[in-house]
């Protein structure tokens, strides 16, 4: 079901956030961040996300690129040493990165928002700007101290990147006029790029001792680290990563969440534009955000619901499956339970499900299994392989467009047209066209399994089980929609694919969601 990709992910290891919590764990910074990449690795395996690497920013690898990149950037003239303003706790005795000082946003007034950038309102700023500032660590009110760091000339490129962004009007709508809108009204400012503390990328530059690239200036570099981690110790080409970065064929995808949407849209670019050699992104595909039960996520407060403990009760399509339905694709959308059970009981269980195990089982008990030939084909039969060849075409569009719950919504349509067809040919009732009927639904199920193995995965290979083909989901391709199963060609006994979610089991996650509502309040 691709073309030529490499498709990388990983963990962002370098953030203040994670010196952070290793300091509340007792732990240093790689202790914490051994600890969990194993975790967030295994849920990703269990989903079937199926990554070519998954990668880590802390490896020598990403060390290598950080430096690689910004020794290029220091010899064209785009970083410079500036004497600035820091915090420094006199309780803590440190100098604090931003994420280490809370305090009020200076553009907006919203609280208890970090040193660097308003969660509330999106704006960034430097962190002695803060209003009402204090130490994460102690809650002490923090005091200025002077420091040579270096800067990256972001104000140079504000023009380059308004050229970029404005033809991509591809993009997502919101995506692209937030991004215009930021550009025209703000501009790009030059920006501090280093810190004072050792976890993260040493910092090249002549001067520089002591300090390390900041969080949002390395890890979009990760990208790139991890395609090159990808093509020495997978592929086994240490070169193979300059085909997708290098060529100006390269169609560059980067999925995010929308407070990532200007590292990516604008500071990103910038970055790739600087350095000259790598390709810009084509499409930055932004989700909103997922709320639960009408109200926002919070971990601290036990209101969010985590995937291990999905995967623990059910199937990992049937996650993959309401999770491309509440897609945030153009706004905050919400997690019920209610809704989750109605999406899986009414549509993927009593659409799509019903109509494949509909079909197997019909060919499978009453013709012995066997493909049977189709005789004569009527109007109404080719006007069933027409709309399946429309669908297609339409899946297909959608899915190259980034629309998935668009996707998700022809393959509910194709079950719908093939369990239509069923019911006006009564295979049951008129036994001489039923051959015929038949054939033509066991090509309409396989192409649905098919583009089905984008959405779901572990679904598809059951259904490529049963119908006895000798094909992994990971191998379909596009031109596999070509081909047909053949008259003679036997099946296996079919299986129901889902279970129902029964309503006693929504009403005891309701009920412990309210749980945790009443002791928050």
């Amino acid at each position: 079901m691709r073309d030529d990709v490499v498709f990388v992910c990983g963990t962002d290891e370098n953030a203040s956030s994670i010196v952070l919590e290793a300091m509340r764990q007792n732990m240093t910074p790689k202790q914490l961040c051994d600890k969990y990449y194993p975790v967030q690795k295994e849920v990703f395996e269990k989903l079937g996300i199926t990554f070519n690497i998954f990668s880590r920013t802390s490896k020598p690898i990403h060390y290598d690129t950080v430096r690689e990149f910004y020794t290029k950037l220091w010899e064209k003239g785009y970083i410079y040493p500036k004497e600035i303003r820091q915090w420094w706790c006199p309780k803590d005795r440190m100098v604090l990165p931003d994420r280490f000082v809370k305090g009020v946003c200076p553009k907006c007034g919203a609280p208890d928002q970090y040193g660097d950038v308003c969660e509330v309102c999106g704006a960034w700023y430097e962190s002695f700007e803060i209003l009402e500032p204090r130490c994460t660590l102690c809650n002490t009110k923090p005091e200025i101290i002077t420091k040579t760091h270096f800067f990256l000339k972001l104000s140079s490129l504000t023009e380059d990147v308004l050229r970029y962004v404005q033809d991509k009007k591809h993009w997502r709508k919101a995506t692209y006029n937030k991004t215009i809108a930021w550009l025209t009204r703000e501009g790009l400012k030059d920006k501090d790029i280093t810190r004072d503390y050792e976890w993260g990328p040493p910092a090249p530059f002549p001067g520089s001792e002591g300090q390390v690239i900041y969080n949002w200036a390395e890890n979009l570099l990760g990208y790139i680290s991890a395609t090159r981690d990808w093509a020495e110790n997978i592929c086994g080409d240490k070169d193979a990563w300059k085909k997708y970065w290098m060529d100006k064929d390269t169609k560059l995808y980067c999925f995010i969440g929308k407070d990532n949407l200007f590292f990516h849209t604008i500071l990103f670019p910038a970055l790739l534009i600087a350095h000259g050699e790598y390709v810009l992104p084509y499409n930055v595909v932004v989700n909103e955000f997922v709320n639960l039960e009408g109200e926002k996520l919070s971990t601290s407060r036990g209101w969010v619901i985590w995937l291990h403990d999905l995967l623990a009760e059910y199937d990992p399509d049937v996650i993959r499956y309401y999770a491309v339905a509440i897609a945030p694709e153009t706004r905050d959308t919400d997690f019920k339970w209610s809704d989750f059970a109605e999406k899986i009981n009414n549509e993927l269980i009593g659409t799509l499900g019903n109509f494949i195990h509909r079909v197997l089982t019909y060919i499978y008990t009453k013709m012995g299994g066997i493909i049977p030939e189709s005789k004569h084909l009527k109007d109404v039969d080719l006007e069933m392989l027409e709309n399946c060849k429309k669908i297609i075409n339409e899946f297909r569009e959608h899915l190259e467009a980034c629309e998935f719950k668009e996707g998700l919504k022809d393959l509910l349509k194709l079950a719908q047209e093939g369990n239509r067809y069923m019911n006006l040919k009564e295979p049951w009732r008129n036994v001489e066209e039923a051959g015929t009927t038949m054939y033509v639904l066991i090509q309409v199920v396989y192409k649905l399994t098919i583009l089905m193995s984008s959405y779901l995965p572990f679904t598809a290979e059951k259904i490529l089980h049963y119908l006895n083909l000798e094909k992994n989901v990971n191998e379909l391709k596009w031109n596999d929609l070509e081909r047909e199963i053949p008259p003679g060609h036997k099946i296996r006994e079919p299986k129901p694919l889902f279970r129902k979610i029964e309503k006693k089991e929504v009403e005891e996650k309701i009920r412990k969601l309210e749980e945790i509502r009443r002791r928050s309040n």
